[in-house]
């Protein structure tokens, strides 16, 4: 099983004298969120990481702009997901059905003003779903 260390509002996690470690459907969640909330390139050791939800604050909003966003959010997703595919095949014993991304089920973009919401729902390979939320704004 793979960990991650424990990110809460954007600072590391500690757990008394240790660091915050999170598994199986936490660390896919926490993943997945970071993934989405990152901007695209600016993590120099994971330079496939990221968006660019930003890029979209502040332009001329209509259908094309959601559609965008909708495409971006996919972008993301199956990135990660290949990624992690990748990383399961060299090593599939350090992975737990409950942390790999097995579906999206959904993703829904909200614009309002300068604030762009995207929400997605996804299941892991144990058959759990979870929705996670990311809001970027020009703030």
């Amino acid at each position: 099983m793979s960990f991650s260390l424990q990110v809460a509002s954007g600072d590391l996690v500690l757990s008394g004298s240790q660091m915050g470690i999170v598994y199986g459907a936490n660390k896919l969640n926490q993943d997945l969120t970071l993934w989405l909330a990152e901007r695209y390139g600016i993590d120099k050791s994971h330079p496939t990481m990221g968006s660019y939800f930003e890029n979209y604050i502040g332009s001329f909003i209509n259908n094309s702009t959601q559609a965008m966003i909708y495409n971006e959010a996919m972008r993301v997703l199956n990135n990660y997901q290949s990624v992690q595919g990748q990383a399961f095949q060299q090593t599939p014993q350090l992975f737990s059905l409950a942390e790999l991304l097995y579906a999206i089920n959904s993703v829904n973009v909200s614009i309002t003003y300068d604030v762009v919401t995207v929400a997605v729902s996804v299941a892991n390979a144990q058959g759990q779903t979870t929705t996670i939320t990311t809001t970027s704004s020009a703030s």
